[in-house]
């Protein structure tokens, strides 16, 4: 009895042990199960807002050149050739301006009951158009695309209201558009895709298709016959923004739509969902691989009744060895999806500044050009009003006493030398603006997300211009001399906007290592920036400073995420960690540096020229 008892206890041991283990099991499998469908989402959320990420760089390409169309059309507006409303004086300076711009084919200009003259058509009547109308109310617009009645060929009107003063409340005297090409909004939606077999359309705001990849299904064309296109316009018609998996005939797509700032259009990109979930492919290989190995140990555990403790024992080892890989390839893909993010916001922040900065830049520049183009005329005004003057005074020498005394008073030989001294100081003054604005404007290219190629000299240079007022000396700072061995480069294709980024994290890490030389007297205040073509096809961008330079323990560490040496406050860790990945990743080049304590640092960008 006693022995019966024992196995009985034995038995009931061995029973409930193996309950635990299989409860243990399916505990860790619905965990890991959980685990992996919280990290499959997670990811791909990532990519859906990296497909949707190309769709807003293309998306902003066309706001800003829109954008510029809009600031062509309303300084022209703003000339006194234009206010005159007299076309005979005014269409040859319209003339050049077509001239100017490639994309501008002509420009027009109608009187408040429609009747309009245009470069190289004849009058017509445009009150029935939409963009009229708008212009008159005093709107400054884009119109959706038209078949341009002057030569028949399907343009895109952009519309801005004349007015006779500078009150922008006083109603418009008339109205001036430009008749502009649909050729750069193909050029931008061809260029978006997002892998095999993606293309981009852009619909206005009557749901009709702008532009398309395939330019059978351009403006104009049979685009009706496509059901599926319709079913899409209709979908983003009824959504107006974002990304989501739709179903296309019998395939699932993912559609990525967001509407224009510049103009009531939207643009699309539809992409297959293989071009996205594909890279999730190794994650659910390693999913099936954990739930084969789980089902594998419970049917071993439904095979061995008769196994001793010992081997029990062997298999809960192993369990936790497969547990303990997969825990560390967990943390391994939570590691990635936090680099991913940080990337993200980092563009985000870029993105919002790059705006920012376009947008002081536009406001800044339509009234600089305006006074910039009338210093012309106030210069020749002037020269003519003194002209005036010297020929009263050559033909009257024996003027009446008053105007003697005044033109003593007002010192009027210096007046006449000191005007157009002071007209020429203003043009000069005008010509700098234009040129910091422009270097603003090239600065915050971030619309360019396609690699171009450009000048590795200009970038830098438009970067040290916008550090311009760190480098000059202050009341409690010594200047920063920049030493410039631009050596011969070609063009270099990049991401324009990120690599400035890279120069303005170095330079402005190189100002902050510096900061103890400038409030001392020590010699040592300069920057040398040296570029040359290396043999394999490389360039490098060289970038030295003479600060207090770096502990080898701290370069070990300097391109880590969130590891700063400065103070609180006074810096994120993340500058030298994005450029890292800005050269090494998007660029395939490489980034490092080298320094000697006391003596400064040096920092090598290194990247194709492709």
């Amino acid at each position: 009895m006693k022995f019966t008892l024992r196995k009985f206890a034995s038995r009931h041991r061995d029973i409930l042990m193996r309950s635990l283990t299989v409860s243990l099991i399916l505990s860790i499998s619905g965990g890991a199960y959980y685990s992996y469908q919280l990290v499959r989402n997670t990811l791909l959320e990532s990519l859906k807002k990296n497909a949707l990420l190309e769709l807003v760089q293309g998306r902003e390409s066309l706001d800003r050149w829109l954008s510029n169309q809009k600031i062509h059309v309303e300084t022209l507006a703003n000339t006194a050739q234009v206010r005159s409303m007299d076309w005979a004086k005014t269409e040859p300076y319209l003339k050049s301006e077509t001239l100017r711009f490639s994309d501008v084919y002509a420009i027009a200009i109608a009187r408040p009951d429609g009747w309009r003259n245009v470069i190289g058509g004849k009058p017509a009547n445009i009150a029935d158009r939409v963009f009229f109308q708008k212009a008159m109310t005093g709107i400054t617009n884009v119109s959706d695309p038209l078949i341009s009645r002057a030569n028949q060929s399907p343009s895109l009107v952009i519309a801005a209201p004349i007015r006779g003063g500078f009150d922008t409340n006083s109603q418009p005297i008339g109205e001036i558009h430009s008749l502009v090409s649909l050729e750069r909004v193909n050029r931008v939606v061809s260029s978006l895709e997002y892998g095999k077999n993606s293309y981009a359309f852009a619909i206005d705001s009557q749901s009709r298709v702008v532009a398309h990849a395939n330019p059978a299904f351009g403006f104009g064309k049979t685009q009706a016959q496509d059901t599926q296109l319709l079913e899409i316009i209709q979908h983003i018609a009824q959504n107006k923004q974002g990304i989501e998996l739709i179903k296309v005939g019998n395939q699932a797509q993912y559609l990525a739509h967001l509407p224009l700032q510049e103009a009531n259009w939207f643009v699309a990109l539809l992409i297959p969902r293989e071009n996205i979930e594909s890279q999730l492919q190794s994650l659910d290989s390693i999913a099936l691989i954990v739930a084969g190995l789980a089902i594998s140990l419970l049917v071993i555990l439904g095979r061995i009744q008769v196994i001793e403790q010992g081997h029990l024992k062997k298999s809960n080892e192993l369990l936790e060895k497969r547990v303990t890989e997969r825990t560390a390839e967990l943390s391994s893909a939570t590691a990635q999806i936090q680099q991913s993010q940080i990337w993200m916001i980092q563009n985000e922040k870029m993105s919002a500044l790059g705006n920012l900065v376009a947008g002081v830049a536009h406001e800044i520049n339509n009234p600089v050009n305006f006074i910039h183009g009338n210093l012309t005329y106030v210069n020749e005004y002037a020269e003519d009003l003194l002209h005036l003057v010297h020929l009263y005074q050559e033909q009257f020498p024996d003027s009446s006493e008053p105007i003697q005394h005044y033109l003593q008073e007002i010192d009027f030989e210096f007046l006449a030398g000191d005007l157009p001294k002071m007209l020429t100081s203003m043009r000069m003054g005008t010509d700098r603006i234009r040129q910091i604005v422009l270097s603003l404007r090239n600065f915050s290219r971030l619309d360019e997300a396609e690699v171009k190629p450009v000048d590795i000299h200009e970038g830098i240079d438009n970067t040290l211009l916008i550090l311009q007022h760190r480098l000059k000396a202050t009341s409690d700072r010594a200047a920063v001399e920049v030493i410039k061995e631009y050596g011969d480069l070609p063009l270099v294709a990049c991401y324009v906007s990120q690599l400035n980024q890279v120069f303005m994290n170095i330079l402005v890490n190189a100002l902050d290592a510096m900061e103890d030389q400038r409030r001392s007297d020590s010699p040592n205040r300069a920057i040398r920036i040296k570029t040359q073509k290396l043999d394999q096809g490389m360039v490098q961008i060289a970038i030295a400073d003479q600060g207090l330079g770096m502990t080898p323990e701290v370069q070990q560490r300097i391109f880590d995420p969130f590891f700063t040496t400065k103070p609180v406050g006074k810096g994120t860790g993340m500058g030298m960690s994005i450029s890292y990945q800005i050269v090494t990743e998007r660029h395939q080049g490489k980034l490092y540096c080298v320094s000697q304590l006391g003596k400064g640092t040096e920092f090598f960008v290194e990247i194709p020229i492709r």
